[in-house]
């Protein structure tokens, strides 16, 4: 997606306002400052992208020039200048000697409030999330003994079971229990295991909620047997995009949510009210259960062997709208796409190899013509990422056109 860089927007606490009386203070002592040469004390602030950098630009608007990309979590100092421009409040703020501005929309003054932000990691160092008294947990090995893993963890173990990819058997490790009992000796390395905390189980936690989110790059998981079981880091929070990394057919992807004690299920190509796993509620080093599907003595139409298929649809945008339900985590993309153009109507992300490509979307209601001019880490394969330059406006043409559609590539 394009390089001046937002990956998630993220709404900033409202300040209160100020009284009538408290401005006209405010103004006074920054009037008495300028006079007589005192420093007032500037506010602080923390860039809140919700991952991706903040454009420090020289003066206010898309326009101006850059000078720096400031991170997400840093905190910066707000001087005085507010204004207006293409869609934003620009804020005057000053880091490390230097004056600039940002858009406020992408600031708060409340360090509580800044997104915590969960990067892909290596999957030896996930470790295992502790589950309630009397219920499972699933995660990577931090041990290749099961005895030494389970002594490991901060509460009584009552079993450890892992699956063999390969074999498609299950082996099991009971604290305690004699040798004849427990089949599993050792673990491979990054193996994935699931855990049963000792006791009964009493209560469970609330399940996340779905959202717009997607962040992290899906990874690719062992391949399984036909109609067998792959386990591994999720790497995306988007099933859809999970799926499509995959080298083989996905039957179903399943997640277990720890907290809530509960198996959330993602069919490819079945409708919502199917599907219990919805895009957002995994987090990217979420532990992933996948079944592999019968392959297609047919393989479904691509891009590569087809004019004429069908992929999954998204958006991103420019400025924020007035519907929540819009903004999601694809905002901020006002500036430079990756072939070197500035954003406009009819831009695509696609994956890096179709960059050039035109194309038309079936059922579009406003019968544009594509370009593949950008590109990001979670467009893949032959998903089409569409820009707009409002979200109000994206999300409204995503409503009505759906999550999949069928294209037709145009001839050079």
């Amino acid at each position: 997606m394009s390089t001046n860089t937002r990956t998630h927007a993220a709404r900033r606490r409202p300040r209160a306002s100020l009284s009538g009386l408290a401005v006209a203070l405010l103004a006074a002592v920054v009037l008495l400052g300028t006079l007589f040469g005192t420093a007032n004390a500037a506010t602080v602030a923390w860039v809140d992208t919700g991952g991706d950098c903040l454009q420090m630009r020289t003066a206010p608007g898309l326009d101006s020039s850059n000078i720096r990309c400031l991170d997400h979590g840093t905190q910066i100092a707000l001087l005085v200048g507010v204004q207006p421009l293409d869609g934003f409040t620009w804020q005057e703020m000053e880091y490390e000697g230097q004056v600039g501005w940002v858009a406020n929309y992408y600031i708060t003054t409340d360090e509580d409030a800044v997104q915590t932000i969960f990067e892909p990691v290596d999957p030896a160092a996930t470790g295992i999330a502790v589950p309630p008294v009397g219920g499972v947990t699933m995660g990577i090995a931090t041990a290749t003994d099961p005895a030494a893993l389970a002594a490991a963890q901060g509460y009584e173990v009552a079993g450890i079971w892992y699956l063999d990819i390969a074999t498609q058997t299950t082996s099991q490790f009971i604290p305690g229990a004699p040798a004849f009992v427990n089949s599993l000796a050792s673990l491979p390395a990054d193996a994935v295991v699931t855990v049963r905390r000792a006791g009964t189980l009493t209560g469970t936690g609330a399940l996340p909620d779905a959202s717009l989110t997607v962040a992290g790059t899906p990874s690719v998981l062992r391949t399984p047997p036909v109609n067998g079981l792959t386990q591994g880091v999720s790497g995306t929070t988007d099933p859809k995009f999970l799926v499509q990394a995959q080298p083989f057919t996905v039957k179903n992807v399943y997640y277990f949510h720890t907290g809530s004690q509960r198996w959330l299920a993602y069919v490819p190509g079945a409708p919502d009210y199917v599907n219990s796993l919805r895009q957002g509620q995994l987090r990217v080093d979420s532990v992933v259960t996948v079944r592999r599907g019968e392959d297609a003595t047919s393989p479904p139409p691509t891009s590569t062997t087809s004019t004429y298929f069908e992929t999954s649809i998204t958006y991103y945008y420019c400025v924020p709208g007035t519907n929540p339900d819009s903004i999601g985590d694809a905002g901020g993309y006002c500036g430079t796409m990756a072939n070197g153009e500035r954003v406009y109507a009819g831009a695509a992300a696609c994956a890096p190899g179709l960059l050039g490509q035109r194309f038309t979307i079936e059922g579009d209601p406003t019968d544009r013509l594509y370009t593949c001019a950008d590109s990001g880490g979670s467009v893949l394969n032959d998903h089409r990422d569409i820009w707009f330059m409002h979200s109000d406006e994206g999300y409204d043409w995503w409503v009505t056109l759906g999550s999949r559609a069928f294209i037709t590539i145009l001839p050079d």
